[in-house]
């Protein structure tokens, strides 16, 4: 699906812990197997542009994708956007809409808060699936030349601009479609703010160590891009330690998988989601 194509689907609006925030709920409503995907730092639904129509397609899926609050189309209301805030608002997410316990995909910062959500809630989260989250960090990294490049995109005033510092996520450029709709979401009110306070909230959560992600009792998935610029594969060992856990390296592939290599990422997600726990086979 292209993002024109995007626009075609039915976007809704669901009033949350007083914020109002747009979601999509594709595939089957009666699904069995419902699939939470969760954006970056400044990122929306819009992200996963390449995976929601595909992923929607299989069998048993039920596919919701958000705006986290403070980016794309939900309210982004002046305050501190810490990873806890978004723990406790997807939970709240969630329940509202009656699709626990279900599979959660995170990507970046979305993955940070997916992880904290299934020690959080374990009750809520059936399978996780990370990709390049950006929890693992440790504190004294002061993020990568990419990450600073990308923040340029605060100021940029124009499309053209807009697409540079798009370009520095991962040395790949960006349509102008997708340039185009990331200036407006950026151009509206509280929206840079937000960016700056999640940026900041992320990088002053606790870390996720071994000792965290040892509280993780969902399977999981952990794709990485081995030519990721923005948070370098090097950082996938805490995950690598995990139990229950499927690492994969995708070669040709930067910090976002599902939109550098959608096919793989949409049969690897869709298997991992469908997949029966041994015990129940």
């Amino acid at each position: 699906m292209t993002l024109a194509g995007m626009m075609a689907m039915d976007f809704k609006f669901l009033e949350v812990g007083g914020l109002h925030v747009r979601y999509v709920d594709a595939g089957s409503s009666g699904g069995s197997k419902p699939l939470l995907l969760m954006h970056g730092l400044g990122g929306a639904i819009e992200s996963w542009a390449n995976n929601i129509g595909e992923l929607a397609k299989k069998e048993e899926l039920r596919v919701i994708a958000l705006d986290l609050p403070g980016f794309g189309f939900s309210d982004k209301p002046k305050m501190s956007y810490t990873i806890k805030f978004y723990v406790d608002f997807v939970a709240k997410f969630a329940r509202a809409l009656g699709i626990a316990p279900l599979a959660v995909a995170g990507s970046s910062l979305g993955g940070h808060v997916a992880c904290e959500l299934a020690i959080a809630h374990p009750e809520i989260v059936s399978k996780l699936i990370l990709t390049s989250p950006s929890g693992a960090l440790p504190k004294s990294f002061k993020g990568s030349p990419a990450l600073w490049r990308y923040v340029k995109v605060l100021k940029a005033k124009s499309v053209e601009e807009v697409k540079k510092a798009l370009y520095a996520v991962d040395n790949k450029p960006v349509d102008d479609a997708y340039a185009r709709a990331a200036y407006d979401k950026f151009a509206m009110p509280g929206a840079k703010e937000a960016f700056l306070s999640a940026l900041a909230g992320s990088a002053r959560a606790p870390r996720l160590n071994k000792a965290r992600l040892s509280k993780v009792r969902a399977p999981t998935l952990v794709l990485w891009g081995k030519d990721d610029i923005m948070i370098p594969a090097r950082y996938v060992e805490p995950f690598v330690k995990m139990r229950n856990a499927r690492v994969v390296l995708l070669e040709n592939c930067g910090h976002r998988p599902h939109a550098d290599r959608p096919q793989v990422f949409n049969r690897l997600v869709a298997d991992f989601v469908k997949e029966e726990e041994d015990d129940d086979s």
